[in-house]
């Protein structure tokens, strides 16, 4: 067994797509492995900018010798047939063996293969999964034909420590020869590095090719860079008494763009401090990838860190300062503008123009889809206590108002945020604004709900006439492609609703597309109570088809949780051996017996007391108010079932009384149907 070790190298990977590649390359090539019987054991894999490397270990140095075994025509068949059947094989007939099986004789062929040497088979496997790899985007380059996702110069493969010969087919005559030279720091180093010299004693590359690379300035492993970058950045935030900003986006980012990482902090011009805190944390984000500072109250500080992929150097890093803050003063100086300029008209006056703005073909402008949007929160307002109607009318007016300013146009990330900012700089309430700034939330899984009711009910409102407008023009997700996010607008209302504890039934609010939003609201509302870790098999006991008709998301979770905790304690446990002879006398029954949960029960057929009291207890269950009373007198239920089932005998000779006693049953089954469909329960 040996180790295998491959490395491409070539022009920079843009930084998104290189954890997902790092990742892709490992799983391919262990899949790669395992198909062809070489074992090995993934040990550590790297991504940079320029390179991406694996290691594989305890990797055979051939295939082993197998002998399979095929089985032919019946002894007996059509000569063709056979003749077939050894011309498929390259086989001839003394070299078949006649076989006696269940299903009669045959002729049964031993094919017999000798293993490859690994050395032999790994060309074509690198080969094969360099021309499959699944990036994003591609190019093609120079005169080949192959598109990559960056021009490719080296393909390295070390197998026992010694390069492996072979040759990649670019196309126009054009080709990558196997390698064993990997190359330094663009700049720093940049010098080509000899794998199999990278140390005096011989140890895999696993172990050695961290140490090498760092000693011609990269950095290669991803997790270690990442952590580099997030331990420099402390350092210089702490020595100025601040903190980082945490931005992991960013930080996973900028790991992608550096091979050898080095904080810098630069500082921000007091005159800019007066602007909103998500315009310069955005300017300083998206454009030059900045990472703000705050000082120990929270407040935005008037410094940044970028990180520069060069060595330290004083006079280079004062060049680099230098010129950053030119570049973020020039961008913040832009910024103000547009900042100025927007605030030089009023919120309803940029609300004004968004007749100019087409919203989707056949949902009119963004003025209709506001339309649509103040008139569902009208019916919020109606239905939600907290939220007024008037205050919920006019935020609705203003939330898009901010998709026509100068600042949303360059950084259209911030889309309601300005709105929110406006309209504080203008005046307005504080409530208004907040509503508006956070009507988009939650933006994903890791963003809270707006924390005000004002705010929850215009989230709503937003959301709402995403899914029944879509939904009313046949746009519907289909499959993983959801290019209106039509999945993450339903998922932010079920939050908003189960974590503000909204009692409000959606289902009115559907309109014409109800019946298809019934069914892709209750699979979002699967899919949420599954990542809350609420049991699947209750929650499809108690989202049947039938128990959806009202869609009230804070009824429906509040019943599966009920349940859960029901049937983890004891009454619970009680009640289902109980409730399970009830329900499979029913189901066994049913083809002949005819119990029709219509049809009335005649107490005077009663012959035993333990009829009449679980009759008696069947009245009282029908009285059941809220799910705790409901599961409450479910617990009622237990002693008069088993008590009727020790006294009586279901299937009496009687056939009056026999059906009466399976009407009984079938009200206990048809009352507990009620609350949840209890044969979905596992165990």
């Amino acid at each position: 067994m040996a180790e295998l070790f491959i490395e491409w190298f070539g022009e920079e990977i843009p930084a998104r797509m290189q954890a997902r590649a790092e990742h892709h390359m490992a799983e391919t090539f262990a899949a790669k492995l395992a198909d062809h019987n070489l074992g090995g054991t993934h040990v550590r894999s790297w991504s940079t900018p320029r390179r991406l490397a694996v290691a594989f270990t305890d990797v055979e140095s051939a295939q082993k010798a197998q002998t399979n075994e095929k089985r032919g025509p019946r002894v007996g068949a059509p000569e063709q047939a056979l003749n077939g059947f050894l011309s498929s094989l390259g086989l001839t007939r003394d070299q078949l063996e006649e076989r006696e099986t269940a299903k009669g004789q045959f002729y049964f062929a031993m094919i017999h293969q000798s293993g490859q040497q690994t050395a032999d088979l790994l060309p074509d496997l690198v080969n094969s999964i360099i021309a499959a790899f699944p990036w994003p985007k591609s190019q093609r380059w120079a005169k080949g034909e192959m598109s990559w996702v960056r021009p490719l110069h080296r393909i390295n493969v070390l197998f026992d420590g010694e390069p492996v010969a072979g040759y990649y087919d670019l196309g126009g005559g054009e080709g990558i020869s196997y390698g064993k030279t990997s190359h330094g720091h663009r700049f720093l180093a940049p010098v080509d590095l000899d794998l199999t010299k990278s140390n005096s004693k011989p140890k895999p590359l696993a172990e050695t090719y961290d140490e090498l690379m760092m000693s011609h300035h990269v950095m290669a492993h991803r997790d270690s860079r990442r952590a580099a970058i997030h331990e420099q950045m402390n350092n210089l935030a702490a020595a100025a008494n601040i903190k980082i900003l945490e931005d992991n986006g960013l930080l996973d980012e900028v790991t992608g763009l550096v091979e050898w990482p080095h904080a810098i902090m630069g500082q921000i011009d007091d005159d800019f401090m007066s602007l909103p805190t998500d315009i310069l944390v955005l300017t300083m984000r998206s454009h030059q990838k900045y990472f703000a500072l705050t000082d120990e109250d929270g407040e935005l500080a008037a410094a940044f860190i970028t990180i520069s992929n060069m060595s330290a150097d004083k006079t280079r890093d004062n060049m680099i300062r230098k010129g950053n803050e030119r570049v973020l003063r020039a961008r913040l100086s832009d910024a103000r503008f547009l900042w100025d300029q927007d605030r030089r008209t009023s919120l309803a006056d940029h609300a004004g123009r968004l007749n100019s703005i087409a919203y989707f073909d056949g949902l009119g402008s963004m003025q209709d889809r506001v339309d649509r949007m103040r008139g569902i929160a009208a019916r919020l307002a109606a239905d939600i206590p907290g939220i007024n109607a008037e205050m919920i009318d006019h935020a609705a007016r203003l939330a898009k108002a901010d998709l026509v300013t100068g600042t949303v146009g360059e950084f259209p990330e911030l889309q309601g945020i300005m709105g929110g900012h406006l309209a504080r700089a203008e005046g307005l309430a504080d409530a208004i604004a907040d509503a508006v700034s956070d009507h988009y939330k939650p933006v994903g899984g890791g963003d809270t709900i707006p924390q005000t009711a004002l705010g929850q009910g215009l989230a709503l409102a937003d959301k709402l006439d995403m899914l029944t407008s879509f939904f009313s023009i046949g746009k519907k997700p289909t499959g993983s492609g959801d290019p209106f996010g039509l999945r993450r607008a339903a998922l932010g209302a079920i939050r908003i609703l189960d974590e503000a504890q909204i009692d409000l039934n959606l289902t009115p609010l559907f309109g014409k597309a109800k019946d298809d939003l019934l069914v892709f609201m209750a699979d979002r509302l699967h899919v949420y109570c599954r990542d809350r870790g609420l049991r699947y098999d209750v929650v499809r006991a108690v989202m049947q088809p039938d128990q959806l008709a009202d869609f009230n998301v804070l009824a429906i979770i509040t019943r599966i949780r009920a349940l859960d905790d029901y049937l983890t304690h004891d009454d619970g446990q009680r009640f289902m051996p109980a409730w399970r002879r009830v329900h499979s006398i029913l189901e066994s029954e049913q083809a002949t017996s005819h119990a029709d949960s219509d049809g009335n029960i005649d107490i005077s057929l009663f012959s035993d007391q333990t009829e009449q009291r679980l009759y008696d207890a069947i009245i009282e269950f029908d009285k059941h108010g809220d799910d705790t009373s409901m599961l409450a007198t479910m617990t009622t239920l237990i002693e008069p079932i088993n008590a009727f089932f020790e006294a009586v005998k279901v299937n009496d000779d009687d056939q009056n009384i026999r059906h009466n006693r399976l009407q009984l049953l079938s009200k206990i089954d048809e009352a507990v149907r009620s609350f949840a469909r209890l044969a979905e329960i596992e165990g």
